[in-house]
């Protein structure tokens, strides 16, 4: 019986549209890529708690319902007096109150059932009573921390009703 013998032969040379390839291969070892960010105008406002959506409390106190006379109190969020504002460095920001809950032809009114007493504030160290005007605010370049001063001024000027007396007033940061 015959043997028959059968032979391949396989050649490896240059590179060919297989791939396989019989010289040296390089690969580069380093390459680079951009890093970039933006940086974007921005504020943030501390509140006395979170999810309550409160800047602080201004307590007039406790008074006697013959008392006349000016009483005030200055905003306290937490353990911080004013509101404390946070912003970016280099902007500028505005800072609005509405007249509150119980005004009376624009003048902001604390309530007890019927009985009011009128009421202003100051913000930011003013001696010129804050209604709904802006307050601008600049955040020059280094500085992205402000507190805000606001403080409360009622004058009782006749023998008020007992009992507690409050209003809200809702205050607004824009930039």
């Amino acid at each position: 019986m015959p043997v028959i013998v059968r032979m391949v032969v396989l050649t490896l040379a240059g590179a060919t549209a297989g791939g396989w390839c019989a010289t040296s291969a390089t690969a580069e070892t380093s390459k680079s890529f951009q890093v970039s960010a933006v940086i974007a105008n921005g504020c943030s406002v501390t509140t006395t708690s979170s999810g309550t959506g409160t800047w602080g409390n201004i307590a007039l106190g406790t008074v006697s319902g013959i008392t006349t006379g000016t009483v005030q109190a200055s905003l306290l969020s937490g353990s911080s007096a004013g509101i404390q504002i946070d912003c970016t460095p280099g902007m500028t920001a505005n800072l609005t109150a509405d007249t509150g809950n119980n005004a009376i032809s624009g003048v902001r009114q604390l309530a007890n059932g019927t009985a009011r007493i009128p009421y202003l504030l100051y913000a930011n160290g003013s001696s010129t009573a804050w209604t709904t005007q802006a307050v601008a605010l600049s955040f020059p370049v280094g500085t992205s921390h402000m507190s805000v001063p606001v403080v409360a001024k009622a004058t009782l000027s006749s023998p008020s009703t007992a009992g507690a007396y409050s209003d809200t007033v809702r205050v607004t940061l824009s930039w």
